[in-house]
């Protein structure tokens, strides 16, 4: 068993499609672009960089919790996540809002409105969210992850 669970975050839906779209245009741009090679070949490096881009939270055996900050998968970034340890874990559904409040991003909707699931620590009143999917067996399966790593109950909402 690891001693570890990764919960990675995603990205509004909003913002994957603009990071497409300019991923797409930069590609195109050096394969057809007028421009110098070396600033074509830079517009894909970054746009490939944004591309890539996640955030994730560790969560450690021992509670010693970080955010990540990765791109395609490999760390380059990581700060100290400070969580209270859970009296349980719950998954549960509901219709959530995204806020789009980053860069050009919020130029085209500020808000975004998903029906998810969702994985929260639970400490007395205070709730922590970890982790969101649009299927239920995953969120499910993160939960029991982090049940068995901290050695707390899972509560399962969508069967209440």
């Amino acid at each position: 068993m690891s001693d570890f669970v990764i919960c990675k975050q995603e990205r509004a839906l909003k913002a994957k499609i603009l990071v497409t779209i300019v991923f797409v245009f930069s590609v195109l741009m050096l394969l057809f672009g007028k421009e110098e090679l070396w600033s074509r070949i830079w517009l894909v490096v970054f746009s490939s960089l944004f591309f890539g881009f996640s955030t994730s939270y560790k969560i450690d055996r021992d509670f010693e919790n970080y955010k990540l900050f990765s791109v395609f998968g490999l760390v380059f970034f990581k700060t100290k996540l400070n969580l209270d340890f859970p009296d349980y874990v719950s998954v549960f559904s509901g219709s959530f809002v995204q806020n789009n409040d980053w860069s050009s991003v919020s130029a085209i909707g500020t808000k975004e409105r998903h029906n998810k699931y969702v994985v929260r620590f639970f400490k007395e009143n205070k709730k922590t969210t970890l982790f969101r999917s649009e299927k239920y067996d995953k969120a499910l399966k993160k939960a029991n992850e982090l049940s068995k790593l901290l050695n707390v109950e899972v509560f399962d909402a969508t069967k209440s």
